[in-house]
């Protein structure tokens, strides 16, 4: 038989009662009796459905609260679908939460032998497989000590080693099953695109997108219960984290409402990016350590702008920045594109969100704007007080050639 799963329509409502559903504790049960419950539906899952062939390594990605967690449960068994169904093809193994696979009381040599057990596996097969599942766990003299006296890392890498060497033909694994540290981590990567090469199927949950590009052939992007995206995980990922940045920065720029007044869209200005320890940043920036914004943008020759205009706020409405081009010495092109740098080394701001605006001023293109938020994280704080800024940015500007194409 090859391994496969088919979810079809699958959606999944839990009804949750409010203010937790009834009294607190016995004497107020006795003082008031039965008491009214009154409940609310939170759709969980919406019409989900895709199949999944023997061999693809498949990653799914989301926010909290995106159904995540409770697809593979269905998958696994655990919860029944309030709608749809799901079809399972093969022996499944299933690891959702710390120790879930575990027996408190046993020890870990005892639960290799008993998991191995109920997966169908003879004393002879756990015997070629056990001492390599040990090895694998780094368990050494704690593989004969009650699993209740493990660390929950102890636990999730036994738990892991079992699934992974006894070879089910369906791995399904949450990310809340940690898996150690980066050395493991590693470990256990290369172990799943083994099990996976080998004709088999894992699924993973992560909210590590790196792990989710290097390890999985395929990923799926849930959010508010919908599957939004099914591909590459580098399409995917990619997109999903164009999304949560966008959500983020609108989040951010909503705590801004009523301060200012909007601008129009930008017609000549084409990125705002803020680059941080050579990473973009989406919507935090961390204090005291260098940060770098580049603008890009093209010079209408129709639409001359003369000036370019920077200016950094505090949510608060407290002007921290403003400064021109022109005011340090630096100009735009007179046609076609451009790149302006500002540099902010140190970058020493008090901890709290800002809004960064770059407008563009010249004959018909006053008002052309865009803004970027950011909020600042200072992880080692400041003696003395809740500075804005200290050192002034470095401003440069370079003309780009037109690309030809």
């Amino acid at each position: 038989m090859r391994a496969a799963i088919r979810v079809r329509d699958v959606s999944k409502v839990f009804a949750l009662a409010d203010h937790g559903g009834g009294p607190v504790s016995l004497i107020e049960a006795l003082r008031t009796g039965k008491r009214e419950i009154t409940t609310r539906h939170v759709q969980a899952l919406d019409q989900i459905s895709f199949e999944v062939a023997e061999g693809e390594r498949v990653g799914i990605i989301g926010r909290n609260g995106a159904g995540k967690t409770t697809l593979l449960s269905i998958i696994a068994g655990l919860t029944e679908p309030t709608s749809g169904c799901v079809e399972i093809d093969g022996d499944l193994h299933a690891m959702l939460t710390v120790g879930a696979v575990l027996r408190e009381d046993m020890t870990g040599r005892d639960n290799i032998f008993l998991d191995a057990a109920v997966h169908g596996r003879s004393r002879q097969q756990i015997d070629q497989v056990a001492d390599e599942i040990i090895a694998f766990a780094e368990l050494d003299e704690f593989i004969d000590r009650p699993v209740r006296t493990y660390s929950s890392g102890m636990k999730a890498r036994l738990a892991f080693s079992m699934g992974a060497f006894i070879n089910p033909d369906i791995l399904v694994i949450d990310e809340t099953l940690s898996v150690g540290d980066a050395f493991f981590a590693a470990k256990a990567t290369r172990r799943m695109q083994e099990v996976a090469a080998s004709g088999r199927i894992v699924i993973v949950v992560s909210h590590g997108l790196g792990s989710i590009v290097e390890m999985c052939s395929r990923c799926l992007w849930l959010d508010s219960g919908r599957l939004v995206m099914d591909g590459s995980p580098q399409v995917v990922t990619k997109a999903y984290e164009a999304a949560v940045r966008e959500a983020d920065e609108a989040e951010l720029m909503r705590k801004f409402e009523g301060r200012f007044v909007d601008r129009v869209a930008p017609l000549q200005l084409d990125a705002v990016e803020i680059i941080q320890c050579g990473d973009a940043c989406n919507a935090t920036a961390l204090a005291m350590l260098p940060l770098l914004i580049v603008v890009r943008g093209r010079v209408d020759p129709a639409r001359p702008a003369h000036d370019l205009e920077l200016v950094l706020t505090r949510v608060d409405g407290r002007l921290v920045w403003r400064r021109r081009l022109g005011e340090v010495g630096k100009a735009l092109p007179a046609s076609g594109p451009f790149t302006v740098t500002i540099n902010m080394d140190p970058f020493v701001l008090g901890a709290d969100l800002y809004r960064f605006d770059v407008a563009l001023h010249g004959q018909g293109c006053d008002g052309e704007a865009m803004s970027r938020v950011l909020e600042v994280i200072d992880e080692e704080g400041q003696v003395g007080g809740r500075p804005l800024i200290f050192y002034p940015p470095l401003i440069a500007t370079r003309r780009l050639e037109d690309v030809k194409t």
